[in-house]
């Protein structure tokens, strides 16, 4: 009996391993979102950085919900604080704390500084504004690739509704911050350039979204020491605990 072989095939190789995954990048907007008490001086500034570097620059004034909501929802984004003027250690320690419930918070300055103070606020890098541009546009390229070199982000804790534009923000900080939230840091986020929100204008808007909270089963619960309101979303039955 005649058996015929079939023809051997050369052995298929393993396959190649693919290339490694590409590190998070948002959706097309500005990458970093230069938020400054003097809006004027900042745009100039940040004119000169874009043609020295890739990042995309959106200029917002401090206090401004439009550049706050972008820096909240648009996953990997830097803020970048522009201090075009001096301003004492205490004031950008607190403007840095209060930024940082939004997004990372590098800062760029024109005077001596306490570095060591300011990245213990938080901030994840330090700049002298008056060093050469294209120095600086590698430096903030590199901070975001920084931030971006997990994954996507998940979606966070779900917002139970938005009330109105002026409360969005505010309701939605104190659902993404799980821990006990400091009453200077939000009336430095929500007050203006000049001076940060009074307290008693703080504890009305407060008060004002305990019906939309209540309808969702929550309550924001206020403790007073000191003089100063420490803020913390909970279920409602553990609020009344």
């Amino acid at each position: 009996m005649l058996t015929i072989d079939p023809p051997r095939r050369p052995a298929t190789p393993p396959p190649r391993p693919g290339p490694p995954p590409r590190p998070y990048r948002p959706t097309a907007g500005p990458g970093v979102v230069i938020v400054s008490p003097d809006v004027d001086a900042s745009l100039a500034w940040a004119g000169r950085l874009h043609r020295a570097g890739p990042p995309r620059y959106l200029v917002r004034r401090w206090g401004d919900h439009r550049g706050y909501e972008h820096l909240r929802r648009a996953p990997g984004v830097l803020a970048l604080l522009d201090v075009p003027h001096p301003e004492s250690g205490a004031e950008l320690v607190q403007r840095i704390r209060s930024l940082r419930l939004l997004a990372p918070v590098a800062v760029a300055t024109a005077h001596r500084v306490d570095h060591a103070a300011l990245l213990s606020a938080g901030a994840v890098n330090v700049l002298r504004r008056n060093s050469a541009e294209s120095a600086l546009a590698a430096r903030i390229e590199a901070d975001l690739r920084w931030l971006r070199r997990g994954p996507a982000p998940g979606p966070g804790r779900r917002e139970p509704l938005r009330p109105y534009r002026s409360q969005s923000l505010l309701l939605g900080i104190l659902l993404a911050v799980r821990s006990p939230l400091c009453c200077h840091d939000m009336r430095w986020l929500l007050g203006d350039a000049a001076r940060p929100m009074s307290l008693r204008a703080l504890r009305a808007r407060v008060a004002r979204l305990a019906p939309h909270l209540a309808r969702h089963g929550l309550v924001c619960h206020r403790q007073v020491r000191w003089g100063a309101d420490t803020l913390t979303v909970r279920p409602a039955a553990q609020g009344r605990a």
